[in-house]
């Protein structure tokens, strides 16, 4: 019989319990490499995927330099994983718990290949459609139709091939897991290095390690959104944020813009204060008419076009034929060019242009009908200049409570697409364009003075319109023009170039006929927002913010005209034109026709004289010379705090309301 020493059990005891450590902390590591490996994967291929987008030559040592920076936010994101595993690890193992440390560390390994999967997955298809990670677009989805939601991801997002990528992907990502979790590679290096108290230290350095993961940086100042600007690409800048992190930061500003609270989230209390010292918000924004300018028409339609943006308007794009109606109508009357939409959504849009209140980041119909309707509402002031005011909307009115938001605001009459038929013909966004402004034609009476605001739907996913039967011109992309050719690449289908097309069309016969019918009418037309879609994979800064605003009718004059303006400018712009002198009225914004207005300023954009400003938040100042169409950035403008002026004034009308003398809450 062997009789073993006390001594010698101890020191077999102390070496089996160092082995499991050493093991354990060993598949923590690979744990580590595996998820920084895989988000430096998905990386490459987000890049390789949109390639077409990067505008500049790119040497390899600006691609490392993206990749290592991307590599430190993917860090802390890896890192939250391997927080609780990594704890259990120091608390449980000098009490031999390594059953509940294993199953603690396999159990986030597959959150980690499942979650990581979804969000990499979602990224790329919300790339896809909004050209950048995460941000506020991903909230709309809450309060739209849900129904119009899925039947948009059932059509236009492949939910089939992407299940299938998620599915590969993470059977794939467990098995490399299980394979590596007998391996000994690593615990092999830490087994040979021996010396006192060495599982200790291996246990510092790796905690050490964790601190920097979790804050992507040894400095004293972790890494920040602000740090993704290290490329001269913008493109290349917006792969850097790890998935998590974008997702991170847009919950955190949407937070930021809607929170109820005190904090104006564009200027500090005392600047607000002394920049504002008047006793109510509608002191800032009285004005005066000066008289009017042109005969008072008798029906005004303001049309707001789903996503037609400036660019189908500028000259070297007219030969594709996708705006000939609407540029045939801008010839005939005033095509102010350099405009911007107030906002990135049609909710935004639309609410800036209805209540004139600038789009701050805060989406109306979150706030609802709690507080007092804003006194710059266009339907209220319309009223006092003696017109009925009617609502026509091509989608349903639950969308977005776009129906009681309305109302609220002031209008007297809506008409949606259930008026023009109840099932849509276009998805589940709304009918047909043409449904549309027949209902307009019937229901607008030629007797009455009336304001008509009307919004289309059909150029939206997942366009649906039967485009051959409407005439569409092309059967193919080799059916462009050849001088169209190359300014195409793939980056629009025929059929979302079809709509865009179609859109035009409808905006055409309605003018056609709406002119004959009201003889003493003025049009207005403007796009919602930039359309997200372009082309090619490289609209510069114009061309993927620009909406254009076209006014036409009787006693408008016919030009080009270049001052700047935005949503916010198109009330008072109709105001001046036909209120009598002396007429009093609330507006942010100014008409397009007073002499020497030399901005429009947007949600994140302004436009200065020729020039087109885009402020993204951690990230540079972006501009384009309008005139020349060259673009630089830069770190910080004077023009900014001039841009935030206007926000921080429209953020307290809309969270704190008219008020400006409101004691602080406790």
């Amino acid at each position: 019989m062997v009789c073993i020493k006390p001594d010698k059990e101890l020191s077999m005891a102390i070496e089996l319990k160092r082995k499991k450590f050493l093991k354990e902390l060993s598949n923590l590591i690979f744990f580590w490499f595996f998820g920084v490996a895989f988000f430096t994967i998905f990386r490459l291929v987000f890049i390789t995927i949109f390639r077409q987008k990067i505008q500049h030559e790119i040497g390899f040592s600006e691609i490392l330099d993206v990749l290592f920076m991307g590599f430190r936010f993917d860090c802390t994101a890896v890192a939250y994983f391997l927080l609780l595993p990594f704890l259990l690890l120091l608390v449980l193992a000098p009490f031999n718990r390594y059953r509940i440390i294993v199953i603690t560390r396999k159990v986030h390994q597959v959150f980690f290949i499942i979650l990581s999967t979804l969000i990499c997955v979602i990224t790329i298809n919300y790339f896809k459609e909004y050209g950048d990670q995460f941000n506020h677009f991903l909230f709309l989805a809450l309060y739209d139709d849900k129904k119009a939601v899925m039947n948009t991801i059932l059509v236009d997002f492949h939910p089939i091939l992407n299940s299938l990528i998620i599915i590969l992907t993470v059977i794939v990502g467990l098995l490399v897991f299980r394979f590596f979790n007998d391996k000994k590679n690593i615990y092999q290096v830490f087994k040979k290095i021996r010396f006192k108290r060495s599982k200790y230290v291996f246990a510092f350095l790796v905690l050490v390690l964790f601190v920097f993961g979790i804050r992507g940086s040894f400095s004293t100042i972790p890494i920040l959104r602000e740090y993704s600007g290290i490329s001269k690409d913008n493109f290349l800048n917006k792969t850097i944020i790890n998935p998590f992190r974008s997702l991170k930061y847009a919950i955190k500003d949407f937070n930021r813009l809607n929170e109820h609270g005190n904090k104006n989230p564009y200027m500090d209390e005392a600047l607000f204060k002394a920049t504002f010292p008047q006793d109510k918000v509608t002191d800032v924004l009285k004005k005066t008419a000066q008289g009017p300018t042109i005969q008072k028409p008798k029906q005004i339609f303001l049309v707001v076009m789903e996503s037609y943006d400036s660019w189908p308007l500028m000259d070297k794009y007219l030969p594709f034929n996708f705006s000939s109606q609407l540029n045939s109508i801008a010839k005939k009357g005033t095509h102010f060019s350099h405009f911007l939409a107030s906002g990135n959504t049609t909710i935004d849009s639309f609410g800036a242009i209805m209540t004139n209140v600038p789009n701050c980041g805060i989406n109306l119909s979150h706030i609802g009908t709690s507080a007092a309707p804003f006194e710059t509402s266009i339907f209220t002031q319309f009223k006092k200049l003696g017109y009925e005011t009617n609502f026509y909307y091509g989608g349903y009115l639950s969308w977005e409570n776009i129906g009681d938001l309305s109302k609220y605001y002031g209008v007297d009459r809506i008409y949606s697409g259930v008026d023009g038929g109840g099932k849509t013909d276009t998805g589940g966004w709304g009918i047909e364009d043409e449904k549309l402004f027949n209902l307009v034609m019937q229901h607008t009476d030629k007797d009455k003075y009336s304001l008509n605001i009307i919004l289309t739907t059909s150029y939206h996913a997942p366009y649906t319109v039967d485009l051959e039967a409407k005439g569409f011109p092309y059967k193919s992309t080799d059916d462009f023009p050849q001088a169209m050719k190359k300014y195409y690449d793939g980056a629009m289908n025929l059929k979302e170039l079809g709509h865009l097309w179609y859109g035009d069309k409808a905006i055409g016969d309605f003018v056609r006929k709406a002119e004959k019918e009201f003889t003493e009418s003025i049009f207005n037309f403007t796009g919602d927002h930039f359309g997200r879609k372009f082309p090619n994979s490289k609209p510069n800064l114009y061309e993927k913010s620009s909406v254009a605003y076209i006014m036409y009718g009787k006693s408008i004059p016919k030009s080009l005209n270049l001052t700047p303006g935005s949503h916010i400018d198109i009330m008072p712009t109709l105001i001046e034109m036909i209120a009598p002198k002396g007429f009093e009225y609330y507006s942010f914004g100014e008409s397009m026709f007073t002499k020497g207005k030399n901005e429009g300023i947007a949600f994140d954009k302004m436009i200065d004289g020729n020039d087109l400003y885009y402020f993204p938040k951690g990230a540079n100042i972006e501009k384009i010379d309008l005139t020349t169409f060259k673009e630089t950035s830069f770190k910080r403008s004077d023009l900014e705090l001039k841009h935030n002026k206007l926000m921080a004034l429209a953020w307290y009308y809309t969270m704190k309301g008219n008020d400006l003398k409101t004691k602080k809450s406790k």
